[in-house]
């Protein structure tokens, strides 16, 4: 369910300066297509709490490789409990020093 970013299509020209170009374009492209952080879902507005276990659904469909707290609306340290996590491939185990509300980019 990741909102990955599509695969450029090169379209035939006759032009070959027009296909070169395309080119070109096709190769600066292909390595931000396959970069593993591009290849992820934000979840917004995901209140923690303190002195909890806080699971987070991260809607991956896959075990992420990691996260980044996009938008954080209070005053708050976070850090992840994901080593001891026991459903990887679904939700994602954080914690926090004070109550927080966030926006995390999973991927």
């Amino acid at each position: 369910m990741s909102n990955s970013v599509k695969a450029f299509k090169k379209t035939s020209f006759r032009d070959k300066d027009l296909s070169k170009l395309q080119t070109n374009v096709e190769n600066a492209l292909q390595p931000i297509i396959n970069s593993q952080i591009v290849d992820g879902v934000l979840v917004k507005e995901v209140c923690l709490e303190p002195l909890i276990r806080n699971e987070v659904l991260h809607k991956l469909g896959r075990e992420p490789l990691g996260y980044v707290i996009v938008r954080k609306r209070q005053d708050s340290r976070i850090w992840d409990l994901q080593d001891t996590n026991v459903a990887p491939n679904r939700t994602f185990t954080l914690a926090c020093s004070h109550t927080v509300t966030v926006d995390i980019w999973f991927f």
